[in-house]
């Protein structure tokens, strides 16, 4: 792939080419591709303390966003924020994202709370929030005032396409995928899809690889859909996980 146009992501400061990157590629032979073709630099709640201290050096110059883990207590988040900052060698980042586990206790105000405080002491940038299930994401986008959403995208996966991503655009949200294209199929429709959620990869793009055509990817989500109906509506006030 030749055109590497960047340009802001949606609804935030960040400046993102085609794709944003795994944290992980910086800490591999990979990491002049990754410099040569800059974007957003994604680290994972999964990345290991050694990946983060041998990436971290090689993210000067490039936005970062931290993913987290859902903590047991809000209280637990500001420390563990911090102690990955400190692994990174970054006194602050461009985005802070929650993996939100429960979303009873995103509603009940204290993970967004520590969120905010950290933003407004200037350690974050955009804030965002993410889960797997089209139905919680779905939930988060209208119930939570942040900028970013991680949502489960993918050639084999399109669900959250049937509402979650329209509500997050609505309420102002920029989506990105949570896992990365499988083979160079799925990056081709990933590519494509940038539009709709920014593809994260894990390995370099091909260089004759282009994304996939409009007629193609049309023809890709009616056949999705015909075989996937959209997920239930949700109940109005409660966060899906707790529906029976």
């Amino acid at each position: 792939m030749t055109d590497w146009t960047q340009q802001k992501l949606p609804h935030t400061d960040i400046t993102v080419g085609p794709c944003a990157w795994r944290l992980p590629m910086l800490a591999s032979p990979d990491r002049d591709y990754v410099k040569a073709h800059p974007s957003l630099i994604v680290v994972d709640p999964s990345d290991s303390d050694e990946v983060l201290l041998q990436a971290g050096p090689h993210t000067a110059g490039l936005p970062l966003l931290l993913g987290m883990a859902e903590p047991a207590f809000a209280r637990q988040l500001e420390g563990a924020v911090m102690q990955r900052l400190g692994k990174l060698g970054r006194d602050k980042i461009d985005a802070l994202v929650l993996h939100v586990d429960d979303p009873a206790e995103i509603k009940s105000g204290g993970m967004l709370q520590t969120m905010f405080s950290l933003r407004e002491r200037g350690m974050v940038g955009c804030l965002g929030l993410a889960h797997p299930d089209p139905n919680v994401a779905e939930w988060l986008s209208i119930n939570a005032a942040v900028r970013l959403l991680g949502v489960s995208y993918s050639l084999e996966n399109q669900m959250t396409r049937h509402r979650a991503l329209a509500s997050a655009s609505e309420y102002g949200m920029s989506a990105f995928a949570l896992s990365s294209p499988s083979d160079d199929q799925a990056v081709r429709f990933a590519l494509v899809e940038a539009r709709r959620v920014l593809p994260v990869m894990d390995r370099l793009i091909p260089t004759r690889l282009t994304p996939m055509p409009e007629d193609e990817l049309t023809q890709t989500w009616r056949q999705y859909a015909q075989n996937h109906p959209p997920p239930l509506p949700l109940k109005r006030g409660r966060p899906p996980m707790l529906d029976a």
